[in-house]
């Protein structure tokens, strides 16, 4: 009898319990994060004779979930989140790009080539000329709104990278804050449980986390880096702007059979690593122009035999000294002149080979006596500081041209100047995999492949170079054949040259060799004359320009015209926010579809907590039920023993 009283007691208390975690269930139905509870029971273990059980036992309360469902939830949803923004940000960038019949690059881009039409058409009219000037100005101001704009935009997504990067910081303390607290009131911790989870689901929409919750340890990981290991905290996230100095090196690197390299100077030697000298000639002689020129706007010219002074040696700590050139020092004459110029100084230092670093930090040259190569630094370093410097060379006898020559930078030994914004903890770099915050970073960082920011710079950039090149020089080799460009005439080396043709027409409208250098010379119009005009009228229908850079290809695979360039532009930055777009969609519906399933696991169901409520309501009642007979029955007995 008293066994079956302690039975329907646990029965009692069981249901108890059990019901009012029905209500607690009903009550947080709608709150964020929480998840379903139930009543752990399990029938309490046989001891000795109680062959018909000793009742129910009451083991707490635990949360309904999927850890395995969660955490595949989190990564679909920041692959989700990655889409989206970097949709967003192209969405941006297309609307800098969006045009009306009356406005917008594009048609900017038609005046002035209807302004260049109308002089050649009328080349007397001062209206026309001023008509032109007027739209020169335009384009080169219309190209450097485009390429500001989408700077700011991406000013725009760094400041809000340092907002998220905050917010991000705020909950991975949070996170930490709650263990602390779980730790503490373990195991009464599911609603502590049920906020960690909203906190991971909360850091996961920025970036892709690695969660370890083994029992006794919970290791949280941001792109292969620990951010929280149980408790610590270790260290913010932290934003770092990593700048790149760009250095152009003019050398040919040999590879020897011994496994070593030699270095050849690629003024004095031909990439072939010939000699340029033809004995018994020099490599130049005194009627030679060997030229430097940096960002088609700035040049230095040497010559042999011409008189020098300047810091010879490169080390700052010597004096100046006075040299005569000849072929064994044109590579330092370039430096010294490079160094001395007013203009090109204030952007670029030019060294004679390596250099090393002395106690003051100042470049002292390995060999300082004789010629290594022209190794050609930026001052500052950072993309914003980028440059564009080549040699041209005219070889001539008396005053007929023998030959022409353009020399470059060696790509491969060569350094591009970067800008990247990389984020770190504890001086370890987090490689970002996805989430919002990816997207950001990649189009913020100039070495990243998946920067489509630096990628439409870049377009405009080759734009505005091509521009200028076309419009600054050109050489007529037929009635209507020309060699287009600065750079494509000065490389043009096929007789005849001057004066039977092959004369190089400088007429210098635009200069630069960036949308940032990039200018235009109203006064250099009042020069142009009808076989200028007829030479500038070709460019509009030309299509086979090249935008790659330095001399005019006409067999370039990617050749195209002015207006087909600009339009193929606009419509990869459309291309690319559609795709984006089309990705979000995708990847939100896989999201979406997996939260749906995780959380019919762990939501509650109204009517399955009414079913619950019913059948423990139901155990209740007969449990009372059983000890109330239970009890008469014992007074029976005890009144009877009376």
């Amino acid at each position: 009898m008293f066994s079956t009283l302690s039975v329907s007691q646990t029965g009692l208390n069981t249901s108890k319990y059990a019901i009012e975690n029905v209500s607690n269930n009903q009550a947080n139905r709608n709150t964020p994060g929480y998840k379903k509870r139930v009543a752990d029971l399990s029938e309490i273990r046989l001891n000795g004779v109680h062959i018909t059980g000793q009742g129910v036992n009451f083991g707490g309360i635990s949360r309904v979930t999927s850890q395995y469902m969660y955490d595949k939830f989190m990564q679909e949803s920041t692959k989700a989140n990655y889409l989206d923004k970097s949709s967003n940000m192209l969405g941006g960038i297309e609307k800098i790009f969006a045009e009306t019949d009356s406005s917008g690059f594009s048609v900017d881009l038609n005046r002035y080539f209807q302004s260049v039409e109308s002089l050649r058409t009328n080349p007397s009219s001062e209206v026309n000329r001023s008509y032109m000037k007027t739209q020169g100005a335009v384009i080169v101001e219309s190209l450097q709104n485009l390429y500001s704009s989408i700077e700011k935009q991406a000013q725009i997504e760094k400041v809000e990278l340092k907002t998220d990067v905050n917010k991000v910081n705020q909950i991975l303390k949070e996170i930490a804050d709650v263990n602390v607290k779980i730790e503490k009131y373990d195991p009464s911790v599911n609603d502590l449980l049920d906020k960690r989870d909203l906190l991971e689901l909360e850091l996961s929409k920025f970036v892709d986390v690695d969660i370890n919750r083994d029992a006794g340890f919970y290791e949280i990981k941001i792109g292969g880096v620990v951010a929280v290991s149980n408790n610590i905290f270790h260290k913010e996230i932290e934003i770092e702007d990593r700048l790149t100095p760009q250095i152009d090196k003019f050398n040919h690197i040999r590879q020897n059979a011994d496994g070593s390299s030699t270095v050849f100077d690629s003024l004095k030697y031909n990439s072939d690593f010939t000699p340029k000298a033809v004995p018994p000639y020099d490599a130049y002689d005194a009627d030679d122009t060997i030229t430097y020129k940096l960002n088609n706007e700035f040049s230095v010219s040497v010559k042999i035999g011409e008189l020098i002074t300047g810091n010879w040696d490169g080390d700052p700590n010597t004096p100046d000294t006075t040299m005569t050139v000849d072929n064994d020092n044109l590579t330092r004459a370039f430096m010294v002149k490079i160094n001395s110029d007013p203009n090109m100084s204030k952007l670029v230092t030019a060294h004679n080979g390596e250099y090393t670093l002395d106690a003051s930090g100042n470049k002292i040259p390995m060999y300082p006596n004789s010629d290594n190569y022209l190794k050609i630094e930026s001052n500052l370093p950072g993309v914003d500081n980028e440059f564009t410097g080549r040699f041209s060379i005219e070889r001539k006898t008396g005053t007929d041209v023998d030959g022409r020559e353009t020399i470059y930078k060696n790509d491969k030994e060569s350094k591009i100047a970067q800008t990247d914004t990389v984020l770190t903890i504890l001086d370890q770099d987090l490689n970002l995999k996805s989430g919002s915050m990816r997207a950001q970073v990649e189009n913020l960082s100039t070495s990243n492949p998946n920067n489509k920011f630096q990628k439409y710079l870049d377009q405009l950039d080759q734009f505005a170079q091509t521009l200028a090149d076309v419009n600054s020089s050109y050489i007529r080799v037929g009635e209507n054949d020309y060699v287009y460009g600065r750079d494509g005439s000065e490389a043009h080396n096929t007789a005849p040259f001057p004066p039977n043709g092959g004369d190089i027409v400088n007429m210098n409208l635009f200069s630069g060799s960036s949308v940032k250098t990039l200018k235009f010379d109203k006064n250099a119009v009042n020069d142009l004359n009808q076989q200028n005009l007829d030479y500038l009228a070709t460019l509009q229908w030309k299509d086979n320009l090249s935008f790659k850079g330095g001399a005019q290809n006409p067999n370039d695979v990617n050749s195209t015209s002015f207006v087909e360039f600009y339009r193929n532009l606009k419509v990869g930055v459309s291309t690319d926010k559609e795709e984006a777009n089309y990705g979000f969609e995708v990847q939100d519906a896989i999201a979406n579809n997996l939260g749906t399933a995780y959380n019919e696991v762990v939501k509650v169901n109204s009517d399955d907590e009414m079913i619950d409520l019913m059948k423990f309501q139901a155990a209740f009642s007969a449990n009372a039920q059983v000890i109330s007979a239970v009890d008469e029955m014992i007074q029976t007995l005890l009144g009877m023993k009376r």
